[in-house]
């Protein structure tokens, strides 16, 4: 899943079952996703990824994204 809002771009989720990994779904995913965010004016992809998990790392890194010096932050709302 992806979104644009005019400014920013984000990959939110990416997902394929484990038995149905290393088949080329996830980068046929990826690729329909760019495609799609190209007609709408997107030239530019964001994604976060947990920097313990390096096969994903790997994975995006073999799409051609780079790892870019950001601080990712957030903030856990409890509510009362």
């Amino acid at each position: 899943m992806g979104g644009f809002d005019g400014h920013r771009r984000w990959v939110y989720y990416l997902a394929v079952a484990s038995e149905h990994r290393r088949k080329g779904f996830a980068r046929d995913l990826m690729a329909a996703l760019e495609t799609r965010l190209l007609e709408y004016g997107c030239t530019k992809l964001n994604l976060q990824v947990r920097a313990t998990n390096q096969d994903v790392v790997d994975f995006y890194l073999g799409l051609g994204h780079t790892i870019e010096d950001r601080v990712s932050m957030g903030k856990r709302i409890q509510t009362t």
